[in-house]
């Protein structure tokens, strides 16, 4: 089995990523399915976080695809929010339900469908529903209206009701005006999309989105695979099945630690002495949540870690210097001009504070005008 090195693996995700070269590919929409997710809390960084992949502002124009419904926001992989592609949406929220389902039933106590309190729940979806057919509406109004039909539960959980409904039924969130962290409104997806839910086997789900995982972040190992969408039930067993069933376009490889990682057979593979120019990564960037935590020393260094994935689960934005991150860097708004600043661990290469500032220069030019609430 052949051997890959921490820097093959480097390079290998950042050509993926649109980190060595950006991307020139068509749309958007084709743009995001490459990246195969975007990590998407606070609405404001998700473009940002393509403008750093891609060579021209008609693509890093995610606003617009947005508004197109080329691209949701939905609470996916890790039960955490993403950029996605409408195609992607369904087998992604299909492969997830089960964490989702996992997550109400320890939440609640009760199961989530076959149990009196999961059955009454299931009913109140008729008024969640119906609101939801002609508007959009937000979590808060949701729990009220299937609060009402259900009657009080003894817990603290903040939105049980709608956690509920969101675990059942694809929701996203709808992109308006003052739209940010913790202010978002949702439409069902058939809805928004257009479209009725696809009939999809869970199975079938699984390896469509085995193989847009490593596509997008491999070579990666199963472990790697089940920290990005999220352990549920099922464990790890059922990923080893639906990358088996990636059949005779996946190849095998080991790494320095001696895993076994996964890859699709035609996935770029530069070499170890590729070039990577400084580049910029947003706040909760995926190349930084979408391995296995013990094993992201693909692009950074146990000794910064505590340096950009904080406490309370945030993540810096941060800047990488021949492919490693190498520093965080700060967003800002002074006198109605945009500025970005860098914060690096150590000092920079003349030449690599040059390149810094001409990608940052790059990325401002593609973002223009940015909004005024980055947070």
């Amino acid at each position: 089995m052949a051997r890959i090195s921490v820097r093959e693996l480097n390079r290998a995700t950042l050509a993926r990523q649109g980190l060595l070269e950006p991307m020139t590919t068509g749309s958007t929409a084709e743009a995001v399915e490459r990246l195969g997710s975007l990590q998407a809390q606070h609405p404001e960084w998700p473009p940002i976080a393509l403008a750093s992949r891609v060579a021209d502002a008609r693509t890093a124009d995610l606003v617009a695809a947005l508004d197109r419904r080329e691209v949701v926001r939905s609470s996916l992989m890790r039960i955490t929010i993403h950029v996605v592609s409408a195609n992607d949406l369904w087998p992604m929220f299909t492969v997830c339900q089960p964490l989702r389902l996992s997550q109400w039933r320890l939440l609640a106590g009760a199961d989530p469908i076959d149990s009196p309190l999961g059955r009454s729940m299931v009913a109140a979806h008729e008024v969640a529903l119906a609101a939801l057919a002609d508007d959009n509406a937000t979590a808060t109004e949701l729990d009220r209206l299937m609060a009402h039909e259900v009657g009080p539960i003894e817990t603290s959980v903040q939105r049980i009701y709608w956690r509920h409904l969101a675990a059942l039924v694809p929701l996203v969130h709808v992109p308006h005006a003052g739209e940010g962290y913790g202010r978002s409104r949702y439409a069902t997806a058939s809805r928004w999309l257009g479209v009725e839910p696809p009939e999809l086997d869970i199975s079938e789900a699984r390896t469509r989105v085995a193989r847009r995982y490593f596509a997008a972040f491999g070579p990666a190992s199963i472990d790697d695979l089940v920290a990005y969408v999220g352990r549920g039930r099922g464990g790890i067993g059922v990923w080893r099945d639906a990358v088996k069933a990636i059949g005779a376009k996946l190849v095998t490889m080991t790494d320095e630690l001696g895993r076994t990682l996964h890859d699709l057979e035609d996935a770029p593979h530069p070499p170890a002495k590729t070039p990577a120019s400084p580049r910029l990564l947003a706040r909760w960037d995926s190349l930084l949540l979408s391995h296995a935590p013990r094993h992201r020393d693909r692009v950074i260094d146990d000794e910064h870690r505590s340096s950009v994935y904080s406490r309370n689960a945030d993540v810096l934005p941060t800047f990488l210097v021949d492919g490693m991150v190498a520093g965080t860097w700060t967003l800002s708004r002074v006198d109605g001009e945009v500025t970005i600043g860098l914060q690096p661990f150590a000092h920079l290469a003349a030449a690599d504070e040059r390149a810094l500032e001409a990608e940052a220069d790059r990325l401002l030019s593609l973002m223009a005008p940015i909004g005024e609430h980055v947070e």
